[in-house]
């Protein structure tokens, strides 16, 4: 008998540490030392350009005929604000969806109808994020951009 016990709680244990690997492996490390889940759909990954460290994705790698938006977040870790741009990219046009002064996260709830002008009625297509940072109070100024390296799937069935 206590010999099955102790078999069995040292089962236990094992499942216990393993979960928490598994757990380690489908989490990031932010810059403030949190663990936060991993995008779950296109995702730039951490990037560092002209001292700048960011990362855009959205929230899904599937939008469709149900979803009426697109939720794209763009995080910056290091100090300061910036202005910023995020496009909607196919293999041969893209358009702007949102801009602004980017503090450490900004999410925005893009409407799909946003691709209508690069997505053809009655079809699919499979796109990227693009985020585009400039100096805060100079638009002229561009520090970088930040590109998911993988993309997502719009349908248009309006």
């Amino acid at each position: 008998m206590k010999k099955s016990v102790v078999s069995f709680l040292s089962a236990a244990l094992l499942l216990s540490s393993l979960s928490s690997v598994a757990l380690a492996e489908q989490s990031n490390v932010s810059p403030q030392g949190l663990i936060t889940p991993k995008a779950v759909g296109a995702d730039s990954g951490w990037q560092t350009q002209s001292n700048i460290r960011a990362k855009v994705y959205t929230n899904s790698t599937y939008y469709g005929a149900g979803s009426d938006t697109i939720t794209v977040t763009a995080e910056k870790s290091t100090v300061g604000a910036a202005y910023y741009s995020i496009y909607l990219m196919s293999d041969t046009q893209m358009v702007k969806v949102a801009s602004g002064t980017l503090g450490s996260s900004v999410t925005h709830q893009v409407p799909k109808s946003s691709l209508n002008p690069i997505l053809n009625q009655y079809s699919q297509g499979n796109f990227k994020v693009l985020l585009k940072i400039f100096a805060y109070g100079d638009w002229f100024t561009w520090l970088g951009d930040w590109e998911t390296t993988n993309s997502f799937i719009a349908v248009r069935l309006d």
